[in-house]
């Protein structure tokens, strides 16, 4: 991973209309560096480069080593074959490989990536920065070769059309480059001297920040021409992983430059100021630079992740400084509805799709194998022809994200250490435990595994993420430690060291730092998931060491605290398992008997329990209609109840509960009368650690000091976006059916560079840790692209079989997405049918009831959210 910077100044250049141009100042570059030097802790250089008659770049890159070890601060000029150590960045072209053209070759690269496949091949021990530099050299090398063959002139001296033809070819190719041959995220800029173009972008998914800035001294009114253009004044331009800067995170005002001149210009002011007069929508997709959407309140912009973009050192007479080359394919189109552009797809679709089914047959692992058996599934030698649908594609769907996390946790991908921890962002949710336990099943024993978990406020034992990372953290203790298949050991993970950093945040933290981080978004929730997500990365607070032992396991097996109720660990009841909470709504009795209250008591009292009050204490009601309406609603129907208050009058009526005077709560509220209900409140003081059985002694050992050691950080982002996890799914299903939530998994995915991804780049990368997301996996996208485009061919086909009536392409289209994610009211309670597939797999994986917990944003979840403004 690396942090990058480029500045590049132009003299007397055009073509700015319709950019967002700041007027107040350049930006501070010393303070930009230092941001830079955060995200890569290993190397940091920068050079400058008179490029040209009135051009010059500035080009500053920090390193952090991940791909062999060593790398110092110098820039490499000379051959760089980048064998056995990091690569300093910028990395430059060797002079005398490929330039026999030029008479000095200062074409360099400024990457921030990873290669975890495609075509490109990398060979133990090399760094990608190398591999994909000399590629990138090789292309410009061939198209120079073609412009300066001796056609274009006696002297050689290449025409502009013919250059603005070659730069156009150039960065054409790189766009196929970069769309066939990697899988990983990545950002970069290049700079091709032979062809005097600066090519830059972000992978299609937007994995990596990158941002851009624009600033220009425009000249005073008369200056120009007769449409107040001017050839004098000079443009910088800054791509750069992270803002910094003049601006105050106010907002911009566009005005006009001068009579008749459409030119965009930018002023940053106060908020009282704001007017863009533009409202776009967080899913706008930019259809090439010019059509960048405002990034809100700041000069800065996210670069799209619509394809690659460049500017030409040599000016020119085209309309924009900035020329767009799109992909060749719309990876912004949703993996579940990619199969509905296949049968017109272009070459490039069909490449995909051969590729999605070739995954699909790829073998799997023996410990997956293993793992089936043990969770009484059938063996995979008879899954083809099982009869379960889903549970075959949910085993193919545990296959490519197994290979995806695999991959991103290999030792030599890491920094090639074996014994270094890899960090887990921990929320005890269902996404980012399941990829803690696939990390348990590939890694070596010797590396140990640091899951982190943050929560906010006075007593963060009480935030609703830390209660369920105590629960998740007792499920992966209980993960086998030894397999076997045919009586050979196939995984042995015996003392596995599991840390448990616990992250408290008070809420009156100092956020300027992050605000900066986030910028250019600036929302409310931008600073809370931003504010959460950079505490969490920092990974400093408190650590539980536990060691998996043989012994340990089995213990933690017998245990039976996962059984108790709390109401922050929302497990769905929908039907009765061994993993479910308490408290079944009863079945029969007449509607006077009390046991149409035992909902309700219980609910008190979870409540009570939750926040360790009295047993006398009154609750909300509105907490009761909200927090509990999953397990209060189906009551109220089966008794005929429209609202909750005739309800609560009944239980009144009943003697059971009382509610409470004015002055004893803020709002309505009930509390507990009967001496045997308060009886049931178990007052006990929040864990402080993840203790052993009830004598409350912490397990392993513990320190209050402790910051983590891992550099690659998993993160469950992407989960909720592919595979319907939001509630607004569930709601859009229910309010306009299946058109409806595809309308709004497409809108969710196609925004997801835009509202998320570049945001959290910035946030966990300062910690100069690397973030990496196996949910995104190029590869685990076409198995849902595969999945969905089988059960929609599987939907055709028997409604064919079994009689004459026309398709109905909307029950086949939501049978597509049905394995994936259901919203029916048979088949997609809370908890069940949201990430339906990836419950399914934490089944396979032998997690208990992670398999039925229901969604929880981390900006609630942490408490992050009830801090002050």
């Amino acid at each position: 991973m690396c942090g990058i910077c480029c500045t590049l100044l132009l003299h007397g250049r055009r073509g700015l209309q319709d950019l967002v141009v700041c007027n107040e100042g350049v930006v501070e570059r010393a303070a930009l560096h230092q941001s830079v030097r955060r995200r890569g802790p290993d190397a940091f250089a920068s050079l400058q480069l008179e490029i040209a008659p009135g051009v010059r770049v500035e080009a500053a890159s920090a390193v952090l080593c991940l791909r062999g070890v060593g790398g110092g601060g110098a820039i490499v000029a000379e051959g760089c074959s980048g064998k056995n150590q990091g690569i300093p960045q910028p990395a430059m072209a060797a002079r005398d490989c490929f330039c026999s053209h030029a008479p000095s070759c200062l074409s360099f690269l400024e990457w921030n990536g990873e290669v975890f496949g495609g075509a490109l091949h990398l060979s133990p021990g090399v760094s990608d920065t190398t591999v994909v530099l000399d590629r990138l050299h090789q292309l410009e090398h061939g198209f120079t070769a073609e412009l300066c063959d001796g056609t274009n002139g006696a002297d050689g001296v290449c025409g502009a059309a013919a250059l603005a033809t070659a730069q156009a070819s150039f960065a054409e190719a790189c766009v196929h480059f970069f769309e066939t041959d990697i899988e990983g995220p990545y950002a970069f800029v290049y700079y091709a001297h032979s062809l005097q173009l600066f090519l830059f972008g972000r992978d299609p998914l937007g994995r990596r920040s990158l941002l851009l800035h624009v600033a220009s001294a425009f000249p005073e009114k008369g200056e120009g021409d007769e449409n107040g253009a001017s050839e004098n004044h000079s443009v910088e331009v800054t791509i750069s992983s992270v803002a910094e800067g003049h601006f105050d995170a106010s907002c911009i005002v566009v005005k006009s430059a001068g009579r008749g001149n459409k030119r965009r210009r930018c002023e940053c002011r106060g908020q009282s100021d704001v007017s863009d007069g533009n409202n776009h929508s967080d899913d706008d997709r930019a259809e090439s630079f010019v059509a960048f959407p405002s990034s809100g309140c700041s000069c800065w912009q996210e670069i799209p992740n619509t394809g690659l973009f460049a500017i030409s050192v040599v000016a020119s007479q085209q309309n924009s400084l900035v020329s767009h080359h799109p992909w060749t394919v719309d990876h912004g189109i949703h993996p579940l509805l990619r199969f509905q552009s296949w049968p017109q797809s272009s070459s490039a679709t069909g490449r995909l799709r051969m590729k999605d089914e070739e995954t699909a047959e790829d073998e799997y692992p023996a410990i997956i194998r293993c793992l089936l058996r043990e969770s009484g599934k059938p063996s995979l030698t008879s899954l083809k022809d099982f009869l379960d649908f889903d549970l075959k594609m949910a085993a193919r769907y545990l296959n490519a994200l197994w290979r995806a996390v695999e991959v991103r946790v290999k030792a030599e991908n890491c920094g090639d250490d074996p014994t270094r921890p890899i960090g887990v962002l921990f929320s005890g949710g269902i996404d980012c435990t399941v990829l803690a336990a696939i990390a348990h099943y590939v890694l070596p024993v010797t590396t140990p595994i640091e899951l982190i978990n943050v929560a906010f406020g006075d007593v963060p034992e009480l935030a609703p993420d830390r209660v369920a990372t105590f629960r998740a953290f007792e499920q992966l203790l209980r993960l086998p430690t030894r397999l076997k298949e045919d009586n050979h050991e196939i995984f042995c993970a015996n003392g596995r060291e599991w840390r448990l950093v616990l992250v408290d945040v008070p809420h009156n933290a100092n956020l300027s730092h992050v605000q900066s981080l986030v910028c250019p978004g600036s929302s409310v929730i931008d600073m809370s998931i931003g504010t959460a997500l950079w505490h969490a990365a920092q990974g400093c607070g408190r650590v539980q060491r536990v060691r998996a032992e043989e012994e340990l396991v089995s213990r933690m097996r017998s245990k039976n605290s996962l059984c108790g109720r709390h109401k922050f660990y929302r497990v769905s009841t929908e039907e009765k398992k061994p993993c479910e909470l308490e408290g079944i709504i009863p079945t029969c009795g007449d509607a006077a008997d009390e046991t149409k209250f035992v909902p309700l008591i219980e609910a008190i009292i979870s409540e009570l329990e939750a926040f360790n009050e009295e047993p006398s204490s009154p609750v909300l009601l509105s907490t009761l209609g909200k927090d509990h309406r999953t397990t209060l609603r189906p009551v109220l129907t089966k008794y005929g109840y429209k609202k909750l208050g005739p309800y609560l009058n009944d239980a009144s009526a009943a003697g059971l509960i009382a509610f409470a005077r004015r002055d004893e709560a803020p709002s309505k509220a009930v509390r507990l009368v009967r001496p045997a209900d308060m009886g049931k409140v178990q007052r006990v003081v929040p864990a402080k650690w993840l203790v052993s059985d009830c004598d409350f002694s912490p397990l392993g050992s513990c320190a209050d000091n402790y910051t983590c050691e891992a550099r690659v950080l998993l993160l469950g982002m992407g989960a909720d976006e592919t595979l319907g996890g939001y509630t607004r799914h569930r709601r859009a299903f229910e309010r306009h059916g299946v058109k409806g939530l595809v309308e709004e998994l497409g809108r969710d995915f196609a925004r997801l560079w835009k509202r998320n991804l570049g945001r959290d780049d910035r946030v966990v990368c300062d910690s100069g840790r690397e973030g990496r997301y196996p949910y995104l996996d190029e590869g685990v996208l076409a198995t849902l692209s595969s999945i969905a485009a089988e059960a929609y061919r599987c939907a055709i086909d028997t409604t064919h079989r079994t009689t004459a009536i026309p398709v109905d392409e909307d029950r086949a289209l939501q049978e597509a997405l049905a394995p994936a994610c259901c919203f029916t009211a048979e088949d997609g309670a809370p908890g069940v049918g949201d990430k339906k597939i990836l419950r399914q797999c934490a089944s396979m994986l032998g997690l208990g009831d992670v398999v039925r917990l229901q969604k929880r944003a981390i900006q609630f979840g942490s408490r992050v959210a009830q801090a002050p403004s």
